[in-house]
């Protein structure tokens, strides 16, 4: 039976060597619940109110706003009066060795004793207890039944205190530290002050002994484990408690560098939390907000990287599989997308130096601008002279991003107009002109088609001298053409006479000497009639009307037009019927002569056809009747002749045939 019994403990103890080779904790941080702070696997907090004739509200407590010393506002946990918390210590985490840990703030001290911790689920009147001070309202520490301990009167209601209380069962020694200083050393060989398993550990709560001794508080948060603190740890652990009240860290991970000057760019995720391995405990679940994984698994670290810009959302999420708690942690990556844009003024005649003006693009404000990448200024525009520049801009996350300008010197500006030029009087001519101004204008404007473009056209009367004036941003250069006019050649010619028909004329064509011009050639068209188009002074002769145009041409190629009128006068003659009919009835019946300008008639004689003379007269007016010796006449054909002489002394002779119908 001894033997079984000696079997039993020492399986016992090796169970409790396996569960406790390693830290076990279980932390509250009391954001509006009780639950352990995930991925711990431990029990909730049970509210519960003090036994005895204790007068308890409903509820164990509630969850106000407060600030601990860590200038952070959050949730609390404030137990209600007479009402306590209860840790189920299942697994015996508080044992003979353990650490607890308490931040809190007292806001009501209770009776003249209030208990802080009972390890006896309330069943003696043993325990740590805070002990009202005499003669004040502060109070000091008593460890039940040992007693008053440490200095005294020590804590007050307006701070918030770190209670750390952990004993060391090889030694059987309890120490109580205050904040970061070791307060009290007790010697528990006699093990008041140990937790079993399965035996609550109560906090603020009382027994039936001596009811109704607790007070109230604000908690921010309580920690159980199974391992004793050194000084060195404690004071650790104060100094970072602002973090560890307040944030689970068992999902915490840095981001380096965040934010991240471009992309993609090798950002490091470095898990930093709790878990000191995952192992078969715990797993960890990363999403990467489309990153590619360069390298890394599990809790890392890992190398990761985005192809573009803006915050990336990245999140752990760590389960413990032994309980499938979990806890999920999302930071943001912040990937710059910095750039600028520059506009740039370049130098002009009024202003040798350019301007370079930049304008941040993204990135973090401030800003700071540089055109050497070593002097940054606030300061956004510089004033250079021209060249080529790289221009940077550095945001307040010290990310830089640059561009290369060009300040371009002043241009030249060039103009250049046709050269001097002769036209005829009443001619047009483009002034054509290169030039890579921007405006013009031209003087004087008179006799241009627009003295504002930069090719007008010039029809001028006189001799003129055109300047055009180009401009471009105000550098300004000018340009001069001399129009020279020919004036109008005059051409005197024949006036328009009369002349005789088949007698040949002397046409004639000169310039007005006064006039200034030297023709150089003449056409006069049509050619009919001349002995040559081409002389100044041709001869025409005609045997009917006819209108010449002459042109004269000088030697500057301006040309001049004049006409003539020639007027045939139609000659003298005599004329003759080529047949009569002289039957008496009225009509043709005489053979008569035609006449224009003749002056003396000679003779008119005609003959039979024998050569007989049948009929002679000197007077023109007097005809034949076609009887011979007063016979009747005889069809026939008869001869004649005939003489006279015109007014202009020409002597006109006809002989020929006539016909003698009946």
């Amino acid at each position: 039976m001894k033997s079984g019994v000696l079997l039993s403990l020492l399986i016992t103890w090796f169970s409790l060597q396996e569960l406790y080779g390693q830290t076990v904790q279980n932390t509250y941080r009391f954001y509006e619940d009780l639950k352990v702070s995930a991925p711990e696997c431990g029990p909730d907090l049970v509210p519960v109110n003090n036994p005895g004739s204790c007068s308890a509200g409903a509820t164990g407590g509630d969850y106000p706003d407060d600030s601990p010393p860590c200038r952070v506002q959050r949730k609390v946990y404030h137990n209600a009066a007479n009402w306590g918390l209860a840790y189920s210590n299942s697994e015996g985490i508080v044992g003979d060795t353990y650490t607890i840990q308490m931040y809190l703030k007292i806001t009501d001290w209770g009776p003249a004793r209030s208990r802080i911790l009972d390890f006896s689920n309330g069943t003696d009147d043993e325990g740590i207890y805070f002990t009202k001070a005499s003669n004040s309202d502060e109070r000091c520490l008593n460890l039940a039944p040992a007693g008053v301990t440490g200095e005294c009167p020590f804590f007050n209601a307006n701070n918030y205190y770190l209670l750390t209380f952990t004993r060391n069962g090889l030694d059987n020694k309890l120490n109580v530290y205050v904040n970061d200083k070791l307060f009290i050393r007790h010697n528990d060989a006699a093990g008041k002050y140990t937790g079993k398993a399965g035996v609550p550990i109560n906090i603020f709560t009382d027994d039936n002994i001596q009811s109704c001794e607790t007070g109230r508080a604000n908690f921010a948060y309580l920690a159980f484990n199974n391992k004793y603190t050194t000084e060195q740890e404690v004071s650790s652990n104060y100094g970072q408690i602002c973090f560890t009240a307040n944030i689970n860290s068992a999902a915490d991970y840095s981001i380096d560098p965040n934010p991240s000057c471009g992309f993609p760019e090798n950002i490091t995720v470095t898990y930093t939390g709790s878990v000191t391995k995952p192992g078969t405990d715990h797993k960890f679940e990363w999403d990467w907000g489309g990153a590619t994984v360069v390298s890394g698994k599990d809790m890392g670290p890992f190398v990761v990287n985005w192809a573009t810009p803006g915050p990336k959302n990245v999140s752990l999420t760590v389960t413990n599989l032994k309980c499938n708690n979990l806890i999920t942690n999302s930071k943001i990556a912040t990937i710059s997308s910095l750039d600028l844009s520059a506009q740039v003024t370049n130098p002009t005649c009024t202003d040798d130096l350019g301007t370079i003006a930049i304008t941040a693009i993204d990135g973090k404000t401030p800003f700071q601008y540089s055109i050497d990448s070593v002097n940054y200024y606030n300061t956004a525009s510089f004033r250079v002279p021209a060249d080529r520049y790289r221009v940077f801009v550095k945001d307040a996350i010290g990310c830089i991003s640059a561009r290369d300008v060009v300040i371009f010197p002043v241009e030249t500006i060039t103009v250049q107009t046709v050269g001097d030029t002769t036209v005829c009087e009443g001619q047009s001519v483009p002034l054509f002109t290169s030039s890579n101004a921007t405006s013009f204008s031209w003087l004087p404007a008179t006799d241009l088609d627009d003295a504002s473009v930069k090719d007008p056209i010039a029809t001028p009367n006189t001799t003129t001298e055109y300047i055009i004036t180009a401009d471009k941003d105000g550098c300004v250069v000018k340009d001069t053409v001399r129009i020279t006019v020919i004036p109008t050649i005059n051409l005197i010619v024949t006036p328009d006479t009369e002349i005789e028909s088949e007698v040949p004329f002397q046409l004639e064509a000169h310039a007005n000497p006064t006039d200034g011009n030297s023709v150089l050639s003449y056409r006069w068209s049509p050619p009919t009639g001349l002995n040559d188009q081409l002389i100044q002074n041709p001869v025409a002769t005609l045997l009917s009307n006819q209108t010449y145009t002459v042109r004269g041409t000088s030697v500057d190629g301006c040309f001049a037009e004049a006409r003539v009128k020639l007027t045939v006068i139609p000659p003298d003659w005599i004329n003759i019927p080529t047949a009569f009919s002289p039957n008496g009835d009225g009509k043709n019946d005489i053979l008569n002569l035609y006449t224009k300008g003749i002056s003396d008639f000679h003779y008119f004689k005609i003959y039979n056809r024998w050569g007989q003379l049948v009929f002679h007269t000197t007077q023109i007016e007097v005809g034949w009747d076609g009887r011979f010796k007063g016979a009747e006449p005889v069809s026939g054909v008869y001869t004649y002749e005939l003489m006279g002489t015109t007014s202009k002394g020409k002597i006109i002779k006809k002989e020929g045939s006539v016909l003698l119908l009946r």
